[in-house]
């Protein structure tokens, strides 16, 4: 009699774990391109996306990677090119301190220059979207799904609570079916001294536990008080992604 208690207990047990399954195979072949996201849908969404990102911002305190960049600067009324940067440095990207970097090569038209005389042009870290503060820093909503890069993806649009250059104002995109974060695409939060107007666009992939931007666009339109005008386009590939591990060095 326990003997056949314990095979209906474990048939039973297949029975709901496979129902269990067909559901979430069901559900996630039910999101499709272009359908309507409801404000109870994009909260749990937002929720699941948060679970999963909070823990590389808990695990980790960073990225590091060699960043390869071309910086090209253009004339704004007649868009001539005046001058072409190409840097390689080594970039350790906290989540939370400032930039640290080290340049290995920097050639302005072609020709060598001190590596020490580059300036990224950045220092503090853009505010994250996804750790425990994110719904404090930002109004986030799913928008919709859209294909992206090949891939089904909620589309997540990041409003700025109160705006800082260190926010990202724009769109998210991250995958249906296990949440990966593959692009953005906007601006900055409030523009700093001297820029006109900035636009990004960025790709990235998951590493297991944590993610990071692999390539990027930025073009940014300077105008410093009337009297400085250019285009700056940069465009940049990471390569030797690595996390950084906790605790930070002081």
């Amino acid at each position: 009699m326990l003997k056949k208690s314990f095979v209906l207990i474990a048939a039973l047990s297949a029975f709901l774990f496979s129902m269990s399954s067909f559901a979430q195979e069901t559900a996630t072949e039910k999101v499709y391109e272009g359908m309507k996201i409801t404000p109870e849908m994009s909260k749990k969404i937002l929720e699941e996306i948060t679970a999963k990102y909070s823990k590389m911002y808990e695990k980790y305190a960073g990225v590091k990677s060699t960043r390869h960049v071309t910086v090209k600067w253009y004339h704004p009324k007649t868009m001539e090119l005046l001058e072409t940067e190409k840097v390689v440095y080594t970039r350790w990207d906290d989540f939370y301190e400032d930039l640290k970097y080290e340049v290995l090569e920097y050639t302005v038209n072609g020709v060598a220059k001190d590596p020490k005389s580059y300036n990224p042009r950045e220092s503090k870290p853009g505010i994250p979207h996804f750790d425990k503060n994110g719904d404090k820093e930002y109004i986030r909503e799913v928008v919709g799904v859209e294909k992206v890069r090949g891939k089904l993806a909620y589309k997540v649009k990041a409003t700025p609570r109160e705006p800082k250059d260190e926010h990202f104002k724009g769109f998210i995109w991250l995958t249906v079916d296990n949440y990966e974060l593959i692009q953005n695409e906007g601006t900055s939060g409030k523009m700093r001294f001297g820029c006109h107007s900035l636009y990004v666009k960025y790709l990235a992939s998951d590493f297991g536990d944590y993610f990071h931007f692999t390539h990027g666009y930025t073009k940014v339109t300077l105008n410093v008080l009337g009297m400085y005008k250019r285009i700056l386009v940069f465009d940049f590939e990471n390569k030797d992604i690595e996390p950084m591990p906790l605790p930070r060095k002081k």
